[in-house]
């Protein structure tokens, strides 16, 4: 049964490309602390909000080697106007129904078999997705929060979801896969719409401090 904690929750910023730290390696957590229980219910939140499938912590700007998954949660959008229920987890306006969430430290593939081409999208490369051939199945040795070392053994989305996630522990995005021609042109139309992105924050931003220094000066 996963483990439930008591810890109150926060939602963390994701960073997104081409920001530096997704480019770099995690580092192995030797100790496994307490503060690891509110880490992993703060990265689980973040996931279930964005909504994603798996969340590692170079996303959220922690060079540890800890990633939360799960790829088995469903997300029902409260009606509008419809009170929010206390029986039940709510994000936002979402009620979150059978959730496994998992999470994983320290992990380690000590076997694989097969391979598979699946589509591949990323909290961290918005708006873009792209076929990556990873291992059909896989069996993952890793830690648990009580520092227990334990075994899993995964097959499908389960597995490349895993496999997404560790390439995040060691400063690799999905789209490192594809060839170097694709990949180039992906970077490249990728930090363009950023500075995009970036440029029309701005505006909002400036039109928003005019619009206060005006309404100052009329009251």
């Amino acid at each position: 049964m996963p483990a439930v904690f008591k810890f109150s929750m926060a939602k963390l910023k994701v960073y997104t490309f081409p920001d530096v730290v997704l480019a770099q390696k995690a580092v192995p957590i030797q100790r496994i602390e307490k503060g690891l229980y509110k880490l992993a219910d703060d990265m689980l939140e973040t996931m279930y909000d964005a909504p994603g499938v798996g969340l590692a912590a170079n996303q959220v700007g922690i060079l540890q080697r800890i990633l939360v998954i799960d790829t088995d949660y469903d997300l029902e959008e409260l009606p509008e106007g419809a009170p929010v229920p206390t029986s039940v987890e709510v994000i936002g306006r979402n009620v979150i129904k059978n959730k496994i969430p998992r999470i994983i430290i320290n992990p380690e593939i000590v076997y694989h078999e097969g391979s598979i081409l699946h589509s591949e999208a990323c909290l961290s490369v918005p708006e873009y997705s792209a076929d990556v051939k990873r291992f059909e199945k896989i069996k993952l040795q890793y830690q648990d929060v009580d520092g227990l070392t334990k075994t899993l053994s995964a097959e499908g989305l389960l597995a490349i979801c895993i496999q997404h996630e560790m390439d995040h522990l060691d400063g690799k995005l999905f789209i490192d896969r594809l060839s170097p021609l694709k990949k180039e042109m992906v970077r490249k139309k990728l930090k363009q719409e950023r500075r995009e992105r970036e440029y029309e924050l701005g505006l909002e931003l400036d039109s928003g401090k005019r619009s206060k220094k005006s309404s100052s000066k009329e009251s």
